[in-house]
């Protein structure tokens, strides 16, 4: 596939898991839906916005004598996600979205598999990071609808938990091999072509808003695993009965 559809269609995906995101928030504050959406919107295009430029500029371009910079991406992507879905925006999420689509939800981490499969095709991004490589994240995707429909059937905090779990291992997994393949003192695995690409645009949206994406929905559904009911939304109180 030449490369330029592969871009737009990245582009594509990112916008798609962004509105995922802005209907999330939209339950999540019904109450105030139309302003809660329009923060969200903003604060989600200003992110994206931010990131593209940064990387757009050239700065995150590694080098073999520093850390790679688009660590820092990661690493303040991740720390914002921490902050968000343990805070009271998670607390609310979790409790207007069932345990099924929080689960199903991580499907769509098989078309970004698809994306880096198609960069090694193209010889724009390393073997190793796709599932032809060390990269089993797209078992978690293709397992999502699955789990969740089990999940549905019959409501299982184990499942979910271990599920959960698993999903988190393998984004850890492909993210451990994709820092160690990054030029800089920290490479491990030297491979040509490098992971160089995810400094650049638009595929910086991998460590600054995919990744944190997927990772939030593995924290906000075992957040909602561990509490008493497993997504289900408490019993509205009987009313009085007066004779």
């Amino acid at each position: 596939m030449p490369q330029i559809f592969v871009d737009v269609f990245f582009i594509l995906l990112v916008l798609a898991c962004g509105l995922l995101v802005l209907r999330a928030v939209g339950a999540a504050f019904r109450e105030q839906a139309p302003r809660a959406a329009a923060v969200a919107a903003l604060a989600v295009a200003a992110w994206l916005g931010l990131t593209a430029a940064i990387a757009a500029s050239g700065v995150l371009a590694p080098a073999p004598d520093r850390v790679p910079p688009n660590l820092t991406v990661l690493a303040v992507s991740l720390v914002l996600t921490l902050l968000l879905t343990l805070g009271p925006v998670g607390r609310r999420v979790v409790g207007v979205l069932s345990a099924p689509k929080l689960v199903g939800f991580q499907v769509f981490r098989v078309p970004v598999e698809l994306v880096l499969f198609m960069l090694a095709v193209n010889g724009a991004g390393p073997e190793l990071l796709s599932f032809e490589g060390r990269n089993f994240d797209i078992i978690t995707g293709l397992s999502a609808p699955f789990a969740a429909w089990l999940v549905l059937r019959k409501p299982n905090k184990l499942l979910v938990i271990g599920w959960n779990l698993l999903g988190l291992g393998l984004l850890l997994n492909v993210l451990v091999h994709a820092v160690l393949s990054m030029p800089g003192p920290m490479q491990k695995f030297f491979v040509q072509p490098g992971p160089e690409v995810v400094a650049t645009f638009p595929y910086i949206w991998l460590p600054a808003f995919l990744v944190p994406l997927a990772f939030a929905g593995h924290v906000l559904s075992l957040r909602q695993a561990l509490r008493p009911a497993l997504g289900v939304a408490p019993a509205p109180k009987a009313a009085a009965v007066t004779v």
